[in-house]
């Protein structure tokens, strides 16, 4: 769903696409399944969307992606 402000969308899916960065490295780390190979060959398009969207952050929302990720990362 989306909101009625375009800024907290790119904030949010910022969050959401370093979420799913995170999980790659996670099946990376974890050995050669098929859950591996998945995160081999998308962690690239998550990489290249997460740069692409942050380079069209505004100073608050990278304030902003900036808090979320503090709260994200372990």
């Amino acid at each position: 769903m989306h909101s009625d402000n375009p800024a907290i969308d790119r904030v949010r899916q910022a969050l959401d696409i370093y979420r799913s960065i995170a999980a790659c490295n996670v099946y990376l780390s974890r050995g050669d399944d098929v859950h591996a190979l998945t995160a081999a060959l998308m962690l690239p398009c998550y990489r290249a969307r997460f740069e692409k969207l942050a380079l069209r952050l505004s100073p608050e929302e990278e304030q902003e992606l900036m808090s979320g990720l503090r709260q994200v990362a372990p």
